[in-house]
């Protein structure tokens, strides 16, 4: 069958794909576990073994800038849209994106920000983690009503992230709104509208930066900003440019993938209460629970990749070079030559080979933070509700890639 006339198998623009996509991850996986579509030219990796290998596949990269110019690599209608000049303040922004870097560059950014998350720094979260969280439960009893997402969610991950790097207190659900709105970038096919208002809040969310970097040369404090300002690579230190990218991009990880996986988790226990009881009860652990939580319904359901190289193949299929590979970690998630009863919700499987982390040298450095997060979160609420009541009023986030909920009511936990 031609390209111009072969079907279109998944399609992550379609809002009822996005809504429910496991489905159709499981049709395309076992019938096209390697599949490139018609509409975007990307080739999809379905499979976690073939995912899996991906990842740390050095023939794929995140960028083609250290080894191609674009005019000798890729098709000009393949670019991601922040390399389009309309939207420069993006395309400045992701020059210096660590997610989007290769080695050599890659490399050095990672060093200086691993250190920030070392396991004694994310275990001193533990406590003001647990009082924030006791904090919002205890507000929600006395108003009576508690959106996970608005209520605890988010001030969860928020706080946490803002005062490792230093944002001040006021300006932090600023930040929140200008990272959705930069976030939406990165959507399979986003409308014009998206893409602009992704630029202006990249260049809102810049000068933001750019201002809180002068005040901290005047004023340095024991936070990560500080870190980055006076650290060295080689000799040298880094550029404004390289600390306002990495800075934001720490911002939105830091609390985009938690958030809506404490939502996802929260939803899926609504929906399996049988196993909120083994929670509850104790038969499984809140760290095994966070691991199924994270396995069975991702807060992110793709990465793109480049092909560097001639020879890269997967399934038998050779995947020419200069072609862009979507990495599906909510498909691989639910391979049942992985998992038994992938499709089944079982908290006391607790399996970390998931790959909602990612992995090879990209591989979330903040995962350990995030699964502390959630492991508190979820041993708090297992203390206060005996059950997960999901109410009207809960809205999935628009789109494909970022899974989560912009709104999740639930029963209060009562009055003690």
């Amino acid at each position: 069958m031609s390209e111009a006339v072969a079907p279109l198998l998944f399609d992550p623009t379609d809002p009822a794909v996005a809504l429910d996509p496991y489905s159709t991850y499981a049709r395309l996986r076992e019938a096209h576990p390697v599949w490139r579509s018609p509409a975007s030219g990307i080739w999809f990796i379905t499979r976690h073994a073939d995912t899996h290998a991906a990842w740390r596949d050095k023939r794929l990269g995140s960028d083609f800038s250290h080894r191609y110019t674009a005019e000798e690599f890729v098709n000009p209608e393949d670019l991601q849209p922040w390399r389009d000049e309309r939207y420069a303040d993006f395309k400045s922004f992701e020059r210096w994106d660590m997610i989007a870097l290769e080695p050599p560059d890659h490399t050095k950014l990672r060093r200086l920000v691993t250190a920030a998350f070392t396991p004694r720094s994310i275990e001193a979260q533990r406590e003001p983690a647990s009082t924030l969280i006791n904090a919002r439960i205890d507000e929600a009893r006395e108003r009576g009503s508690f959106d996970l997402v608005r209520d605890l969610a988010e001030p969860l991950s928020l706080t946490i992230i803002c005062d490792l790097i230093g944002v001040p207190a006021p300006d932090r659900m600023r930040i929140l709104e200008l990272s959705h709105d930069v976030v939406s970038m990165y959507e399979p096919a986003p409308s014009d509208a998206t893409k602009n208002r992704a630029n202006e809040a990249v260049k809102e969310f810049t000068r933001y930066t750019a201002d809180l970097i002068a005040e901290r040369r005047k004023r340095p404090a024991d936070d990560l900003l500080t870190g980055l300002i006076d650290a060295t690579i080689e000799g040298d230190r880094l550029s404004d440019e390289q600390v306002i990218s990495t800075v934001m991009v720490l911002l939105m990880a830091g609390h985009e993938a938690s958030v809506n996986a404490a939502a996802n988790g929260v939803a899926a226990f609504g929906q399996h209460p049988d196993e909120w009881q083994a929670l509850r009860s104790g038969a499984a652990p809140a760290k095994s629970a966070v691991e199924e939580i994270l396995r069975w319904d991702p807060p992110l359901q793709f990465f793109q990749r480049w092909v560097l190289d001639d020879g890269f193949e997967v399934q038998g299929v050779e995947i020419p070079r200069g072609s862009k590979v979507g990495l599906m970690i909510g498909s691989s998630n639910r391979d049942p030559r992985k998992y038994a009863d992938p499709d089944a919700f079982r908290i006391a499987r607790g399996e970390t080979s998931h790959l909602s982390f990612g992995g090879g040298i990209h591989f979330c450095l903040g995962a350990p933070l995030a699964r502390l997060e959630l492991e508190l979160l979820f041993d708090a609420l297992a203390t206060v509700l005996p059950s997960i009541d999901l109410l009207p009023g809960a809205v999935r986030r628009p789109g494909f890639q970022f899974r989560g909920f912009v709104n999740l009511p639930i029963g209060a936990p009562r009055v003690s």
